[in-house]
């Protein structure tokens, strides 16, 4: 008995490719859309976590707002955590970051932790990692360092945190021929490090607790790695007054 052999016709397999590339064209946006709803609803939560926290030590200590980073005899203490002086020594991507201590690290722990931003997960490949831990995907306005919250005359337009990464091109494995965008803690008047990562623009959190979005300024887009929306926020927007 002469047996058959079953298999495509060329007519169905040009169909097949078809649906396929049909699907894809479908799926892929409705994919990044997730992405894109998770990292706002991370950001979101990890804002308003951060602005509960400022609020809580602001209140115990006479209103005025942290240093940036000290130096200790154990190592640095940043001020979302501190880092070991043994940490410190080893390759980036392997250092240890302790989120408990630092400035606001027991008020970030007593609101439950911060929680890893999805967008660098996106990025792949080009994500440098500075901690093998974790990683903080937030900043602080270096300008209001030392200052007292009750002497700002508009507290509820001037932003205390920023979603924030910059561009890195001088450390390995990143180069100039290959840029990485790694996770940054602060943003001022003149360096692009603020993350415009939610829908084209950075969330941030405000001097009097609430929360919002602030666009890029116009031309400050880090054109070595232009996907990843890294820029400045306009210096008129974060200066206190």
């Amino acid at each position: 008995m002469k047996q058959t052999c079953a298999a495509f016709t060329l007519t169905e397999l040009l169909v097949t490719i078809s649906i396929v590339a049909v699907l894809g064209v479908i799926l892929i946006p409705a994919t990044q859309s997730v992405f894109a709803s998770s990292t706002g609803a991370t950001s979101a939560h990890s804002i308003a976590q951060l602005n509960a926290a400022a609020q809580s030590y602001l209140a115990e200590n006479n209103m005025t707002f942290w240093p940036y980073r000290v130096s200790t005899n154990g190592g640095t203490q940043w001020w979302f955590g501190f880092e070991s002086t043994a940490s410190m020594s080893a390759p980036e991507g392997k250092r240890w970051l302790d989120l408990n201590q630092g400035p606001l690290g027991p008020y970030i722990a007593a609101s439950g932790g911060m929680s890893k931003d999805p967008s660098f997960a996106r990025a792949g490949t080009t994500f440098k990692p500075k901690y093998g831990s974790t990683h903080f995907a937030y900043g602080y306005n270096l300008l209001l360092q030392g200052r007292n919250q009750l002497a700002l005359v508009r507290s509820g337009k001037i932003p205390v945190f920023a979603t924030c990464a910059q561009v890195n091109t001088f450390q390995a494995p990143a180069s100039a021929r290959k840029p990485m965008v790694e996770e940054f803690y602060y943003f001022n008047t003149t360096e692009r490090t603020v993350h415009f990562r939610v829908g084209g623009q950075a969330m941030v959190g405000y001097a009097d607790g609430s929360a919002g979005y602030l666009p890029m300024m116009a031309g400050t887009l880090d054109s070595r790695m232009p996907g990843a929306n890294i820029g400045r926020l306009d210096p008129s927007l974060i200066r206190p007054q």
